[in-house]
């Protein structure tokens, strides 16, 4: 029997709900420590990534992007835009796109918008086409590389218009065999779990 969207977004959701706080922190560590394995990683000078939201158990990507800053690479955070293109206190526009890509500066600099996403105040705009790695945010996924989402469709018409290598992390519980999956849905390259790597659109001769 199939299931659907709505009742897989449920069951990731309640695995995330029984995370205690040693746990969360834990599984996210794991999935850090086998991103920064990455030689795509080590090589992308600009890497796109998300902020998580800690209290729904997003897996915890900080530590990444501490990584990041340390080793001088140029970080991309998403700017949610309302639907007509305009950012959420923001002068700038991107015509046609319910996403803005700008420059990460500083924990400090991040406030939280109103759906409860931290984002840049700053508006340094980057280039999606610059951008050579995105760590993709999803609920889960199955082997094959779809994602399951939050069912608004931001990142799926973001990634359509990216060649960068696509890496989700997602815990173990969430990977499962087969998602639903729509035309527009975007695979990732690379599924991270706190327990392996699965590479779906990457041959078998690709670096781990």
């Amino acid at each position: 029997m199939s299931v659907d969207k709505a009742a897989l977004r449920e069951r990731f959701r309640a695995y995330r709900r029984s995370l205690n706080e040693d746990s969360y922190a834990s599984l996210s560590k794991n999935i850090v420590d086998r991103i920064v394995r990455f030689p795509e990683i080590a090589r992308a000078s600009i890497v796109h990534v998300y902020w998580p939201i800690v209290d729904r158990r997003e897996v915890d990507i900080r530590l990444l992007i501490r990584w990041l800053v340390d080793h001088r690479k140029v970080i991309v955070l998403p700017v949610m835009t309302n639907v007509h293109g305009e950012a959420a206190g923001a002068s700038g526009t991107t015509s046609g796109s319910r996403l803005q890509h700008v420059r990460y500066t500083g924990e400090e600099d991040l406030r939280l918008n109103q759906w409860g996403v931290a984002e840049p105040i700053g508006r340094q705009p980057v280039a999606i086409e610059d951008v050579q790695v995105v760590i993709v945010p999803a609920l889960g996924a199955d082997r094959r590389g779809h994602r399951i989402g939050y069912g608004y469709g931001y990142y799926d018409e973001f990634l359509a218009g990216t060649p960068a290598m696509k890496i989700a992390p997602v815990y173990a519980a969430c990977l499962v065999d087969a998602v639903p999956s729509e035309t527009y849905d975007v695979p990732m390259d690379v599924l991270v779990t706190e327990n392996d790597i699965t590479k779906p659109n990457l041959s078998d001769s690709d670096p781990p």
